[in-house]
């Protein structure tokens, strides 16, 4: 059982490797509040990617969504003392979300206004060739990439949550 364990650990460390250094497919869509998107962006900022790349994604993904939004997104200036470390980054939430037009309504009804901003469709973009351009190993677990101000992969999670995770993401931000 450790050996299979130690076998996962280090196939889920090369995926994430092989990403590395790859720029970011070209994606366009629309959020859930009508605006037109693509990425890469191409204002200067670094990126913050979730992604399912699978229907079967989107469950453990969502549970990523409130805390990279709480971690990443600029936070309003409170008037308490906040010492935590405040990004300004782009974010983007891309469920599997084929024939939003047909379920926009019941989708919008049990997403939370503030997130139609950041979640993306991709319906006008393959995602099954962007995972493979991307080297994505299994399309069942969700993605979260961060990509430079270039559009470049510096750091990939994949699967469940953790803050390990998140850390791991800032860190690669420094």
């Amino acid at each position: 059982m450790k050996k299979a364990f130690t076998l996962l650990l280090l196939a889920a460390t090369l995926s994430g490797a092989a990403q590395k250094g790859k720029t970011f497919p070209d994606t366009q869509g629309a959020t859930l509040d009508d605006k037109e998107k693509s990425i890469p962006f191409k204002n200067g900022k670094v990126s913050i990617l979730a992604v399912a790349f699978h229907r079967g994604a989107e469950d453990e993904l969502k549970k990523w969504l409130n805390p990279l939004y709480n971690t990443f997104m600029v936070k309003s200036k409170a008037k308490t003392l906040d010492m935590s470390t405040v990004y300004d980054v782009n974010f983007v939430f891309v469920p599997m979300i084929a024939g939003i037009k047909m379920i926009a309504d019941e989708f919008k009804a049990s997403t939370d206004k503030a997130f139609w901003p950041v979640v993306l469709d991709t319906k006008k973009s393959d995602m099954k060739a962007a995972a493979t351009n991307l080297g994505v190993t299994d399309r069942k677990i969700p993605w979260i990439f961060v990509l430079d101000k270039d559009g470049k992969v510096i750091d990939v999670q994949t699967g469940e949550y953790s803050e390990d995770k998140i850390d791991a993401m800032e860190e690669a931000m420094e």
